[in-house]
């Protein structure tokens, strides 16, 4: 995998745009690599001692790999693939890969009055390491913030920093199912939700699925409807229909390919429920937005 990382000038354009992104992206370390690459400008590199203070708020995430962090109000402790730190400005903190198998990391740094909201109001720096249950989300997120970060157009740091919020919004979702008692619904519709974005390539066995969540299917249909608003059918089929629309924007996957992605049983069926949902065919629709886009 190769290396990326950019450095954001400052955009009176985005000043009032409430997140602004500043910096971001993703590194490979190897084994035994050193760490962190020295080609990073030199207020982000690390001290003597291994620590650093920002002015600005990071996300990193780690992918793979393992590690180390400490900060300021976090004892030394060990992160794994799936660990999310989160940085806050004007505390010192350190963190490296293990030795011995490396890491890789993606990470954004941002500023702006909506972000300060919602960092404060719902994160605290002593609770800064997180372990996503969305490890695909956040990494699909990431993938789509550094295709922006690369594109050299109009609004390109206002659209790359739009995933931030995102991100942190799945990060949110996490620790709310951590405090909900295993069993209740919302556990329950939470955990199914997860099930299905991590398999969005097939059509869910919905009653193998409301037994490994330990309810009958009846329970399970009806806290989803409750929870949702959806049946729990609806509800797969609208965020693939969603998907769908990256897929055939930003991948350029050809409608048959984007059904077969999404497990449509049939071109046929895809088409009809991408119409039903968004008023237009995915070639008309796609058609539309790339006129839009010049």
């Amino acid at each position: 995998m190769q290396s990326y990382s950019r450095y954001f000038p400052s955009d009176p354009a985005a000043s009032g745009w409430g997140w602004r992104i500043l910096d971001t992206g993703r590194q490979q370390i190897a084994p035994q690599a050193k760490y962190p690459d020295a080609e990073h400008p030199l207020s982000y590199l690390f001290d003597s001692d291994g620590r650093r203070s920002l002015d600005e708020f990071q996300i990193v995430f780690i992918e793979a790999g393992s590690g180390i962090f400490e900060s300021e109000k976090i004892p030394k402790m060990q992160v794994s693939a799936g660990s999310v730190l989160l940085i806050f400005p004007g505390e010192w903190h350190r963190y490296h890969p293990t030795p011995n198998t490396g890491w890789r990391e993606a990470w954004v740094g941002f500023r702006g009055a909506d972000a300060t909201r919602v960092m404060h109001q719902f994160f605290q720096s002593k609770r800064a390491v997180l372990q996503t249950q969305h490890p695909q989300e956040i990494t699909g997120l990431f993938d789509r913030l550094l295709h922006w970060a690369h594109q050299e157009i109009a609004g390109r740091d206002q659209i790359a920093a739009s995933h931030i919020p995102l991100i942190l919004a799945f990060l949110k979702a996490d620790q709310a199912e951590l405090t909900q008692p295993h069993n209740s619904d919302a556990a329950i519709v939470q955990r199914a939700k997860a099930a299905m974005l991590q398999q969005l390539d097939k059509r869910s066995d919905l009653t193998a699925l409301a037994q490994q969540l330990g309810c009958s299917y009846s329970r399970f249909r009806f806290a989803f409807k409750r929870e949702t608003g959806h049946a729990p059918r609806e509800f797969e089929n609208h965020i693939k229909l969603n998907r769908s629309r990256d897929l055939l924007q930003h991948h350029h996957l050809s409608v048959s390919e984007t059904a077969d992605a999404l497990g449509f049983n049939s071109v046929y069926y895809f088409s009809r429920a991408f119409k039903r949902a968004f008023g237009s065919s995915p070639t008309e629709w796609l058609k539309t937005h790339q006129q839009q886009s010049k």
